[in-house]
């Protein structure tokens, strides 16, 4: 088949485009590090990439709230732990307080002490996290829980709502604790209930008046062993949180991994075909320029 001289002259042009835009896409790769530029390069590698993306969103996603509430449980777990200071200090003195050998006198100045005691504790129980939510109201987050009128009322201002947030595909953890589980559980000695407050306010009143009873040093230990516990169950859950940390790292890292291998490039492969193509494009430039130069050209 005879072709004439246009059409020699249009392969020459479409030869020279088509080696620049090979050229230009294996720059863009360079330039990006990315093997595949658009989906249309690799539809079936396009899909698994984008699964990949959502599934490594997904778990930054998850390791975000664990990070949120492994410091909600350090904070939580700190205040508990100023509780716990606060309610030794005040079982030692009740033991001296018990001491036959006080008067009056002596008691009054142990209430003051203890009274200054009681203030701290509702302070604590009233504590707030990083964001400004009480720690100990349930899900009323952005409610005091506890509240006190003075004269030996203490009201739990809270609900029993514990959050629980996800941190891994199928692992949940609680976030806090509520006023209710840690300050209202307190054995008062009778066989009931009270709050942490009544039994130190009780213990003033009974110094106030010369009065002790080795009641409080009950009513103080049962404080104590709730806070304990508690400060154990938030041990746990840190534990916990570190565990489902290192397990979504690994993940995070493997499927990074998987991704890398789909979208990556070779830049050995990439740099030896750039090579290629620039000799390439070289070549049909050359041949265009020398085909443009014959004397047929100069009269079309």
């Amino acid at each position: 088949m005879r072709l004439s001289s246009t059409q020699i002259y249009q392969q020459a042009v479409t030869a020279m485009l088509n080696n620049q835009s090979k050229l230009a896409k294996t720059q863009l790769q360079l330039a990006t590090g990315k093997q595949i530029l658009a989906p249309s390069d690799d539809p079936a590698a396009s899909i698994q990439i984008l699964n990949l993306n959502q599934v490594i969103a997904t778990t930054n996603q998850y390791q975000r709230n664990a990070d949120f509430a492994e410091a909600r449980l350090v904070n939580e777990e700190t205040v508990l732990t100023g509780v716990g200071d606060i309610l030794q200090r005040i079982r030692e003195l009740s033991v001296y307080a018990n001491n036959d050998a006080l008067n009056s006198a002596d008691r009054k100045v142990v209430a003051v002490e203890v009274r200054e005691h009681l203030n701290a504790l509702i302070q604590l129980a009233n504590n707030k996290d990083a964001n400004g939510e009480y720690l100990f109201a349930g899900f009323k987050t952005d409610t005091q829980p506890f509240t006190d009128d003075g004269v030996g009322n203490f009201t739990y201002e809270g609900d029993q709502g514990q959050r629980n947030i996800q941190i891994g595909s199928s692992r949940y953890v609680a976030v806090g604790d509520t006023g209710a589980d840690v300050f209202m559980q307190v054995d008062d000695g009778v066989g009931g209930n009270a709050s942490m407050f009544d039994a130190v306010y009780d213990f003033i009143t009974d110094l106030e008046t010369n009065t002790p009873s080795s009641n409080t040093i009950t009513r103080i230990d049962s404080a104590i062993t709730v806070v304990s516990n508690t400060r154990s169950a938030i041990g746990s859950r840190i534990n916990t949180i570190e565990g489902q940390k290192n397990t979504n790292d690994s993940f995070t890292l493997l499927l990074e991994d998987n991704r890398s291998s789909l979208q990556d490039l070779d830049y050995t492969e990439a740099i030896s075909r750039f090579e290629q193509q620039l000799l390439a494009l070289q070549a049909s430039q050359q041949t265009f320029s020398r085909l443009e130069g014959l004397s047929l050209f100069n009269y079309l």
